[in-house]
C-alpha cells in the first residue's frame, strides 16, 4: 500500500540507504516487472538472513510477505522451500540467470563502438560453451565438497579461482581446485544423482557470482583490441544486463520459470483473498 505495487519483495543482497538498489533488487524488479507485477524489492542481506523469512512464511501461513533468494544448490539438496511466496532463481543465482541468456548487443555497446557485433557475438557463444563445460566439473566438485568445514574456494573472493592471463581469454582454475580437493580427503556432502549430473550446465548451475565475473573479463579482453575501447566497470556492466534482460520469451527455459512462478504466487494470494472476503 505505502509503495502502490503488487508485492513487496524481501531478496538476498546489500542493504543500499537512499536512492540506490542493490543488482538483486534490479534483477527481481525486472522479473516481476516483465511479468506484468509491479514489485517493491528490499534487500536484507545473506541467505542465511532471507532464508529464515522464507520458511517463517511457509510454517506460519504469512501472506503479506513474499520472499525471493538463489537456488545454490538446494534443489540438489532437498532444501528447497515449496510455497507460492517463496521464489528461487532458475540457475545457481541471478547472476547465473543472466548470463544465461541476455542482450549482447547492448552489453558490447558498453565497452566499444563496431559494426562487428555479430562477428564478436559468435566468439563469445564459443567462449561460453566451452567455460560453460569446464565449469560442469567444477560445479560436480563444489558440489561434492559443500558441506565441508574447509572450502573448496572462498566464495567471498569469487576472483580467487579466475586466471586473467596477459592477452589471453580468462578462465577458471580447475587445476588449482583439484589440488585443494585433494587436501579435503574422501568427504562427500551427498551422492550427486545421475540424472543431476548429465543435466549439469556450468552456466546455470555453477557458483553464479564466478560466471558473471568470467563473462565480464572476457568482454574486457576481447575489446582491447578494438580503437577507442571503454573502460567499465562490474557494477556498471551487471547492472545494464539485468536492466535489458529479456523474461518475456517463454520459449527460454529461465523464462517460463519465473512467469509459472509468478503465476502461482498470483492464484495463492487471489484464492486468500476470495476466502477474505466470504466469496
Amino acid at each position: 500500500m505505502f509503495h502502490d505495487v503488487d508485492f513487496v519483495v524481501y531478496c538476498e543482497g546489500k542493504q543500499v540507504d537512499g536512492e540506490g538498489s542493490s543488482l538483486d533488487e534490479v534483477f527481481w524488479e525486472r522479473v516481476f516487472l516483465e511479468n506484468g507485477k509491479t514489485v517493491h524489492c528490499k534487500s536484507l542481506g545473506g541467505k542465511s538472513v532471507v532464508k529464515p523469512m522464507a520458511q517463517k512464511v511457509a510454517d506460519e501461513g504469512i501472506t503479506n510477505v513474499v520472499v525471493a533468494m538463489d537456488r545454490d544448490y538446494d534443489d540438489l539438496r532437498n532444501q528447497i522451500i515449496e510455497h507460492p511466496q517463496v521464489l528461487y532463481t532458475y540457475g545457481y543465482s541471478w547472476e547465473s540467470d543472466v548470463m544465461l541468456d541476455f542482450q549482447f548487443g547492448p552489453a558490447l555497446s558498453l565497452f566499444a563502438t563496431t559494426n562487428r557485433r555479430q562477428a564478436i557475438q559468435n566468439e563469445f557463444v564459443v567462449f561460453r560453451n566451452d567455460q560453460s563445460r569446464k565449469l560442469r566439473r567444477i560445479c560436480a566438485l563444489d558440489y561434492k565438497y559443500i558441506g565441508h568445514s574447509e572450502k573448496l574456494f572462498d566464495r567471498q573472493r569469487p576472483m580467487s579461482i579466475i586466471a586473467i592471463p596477459s592477452g589471453n581469454e580468462p578462465y577458471a582454475k580447475v587445476s588449482t581446485l583439484l589440488d585443494k580437493a585433494k587436501t579435503m580427503y574422501n568427504f562427500q556432502t551427498a551422492p550427486l544423482p545421475e540424472a543431476a549430473f548429465r543435466t549439469l550446465c556450468g552456466v546455470r548451475s555453477f557458483f553464479g557470482k564466478v560466471v558473471s565475473r568470467l563473462v565480464f573479463h572476457w568482454f574486457a579482453y576481447r575489446t582491447r583490441r578494438i580503437s577507442g575501447a571503454r573502460k567499465v566497470v562490474y557494477e556498471a556492466f551487471m547492472d545494464l544486463l539485468t536492466s535489458t534482460l529479456n523474461v518475456t520469451d517463454l520459449r527460454v527455459p529461465r523464462n517460463s520459470h519465473y512467469f509459472n512462478a509468478i503465476a502461482r504466487l498470483q492464484n495463492k494470494l487471489a484464492s486468500y483473498d476470495h476466502r477474505q472476503s466470504g466469496v
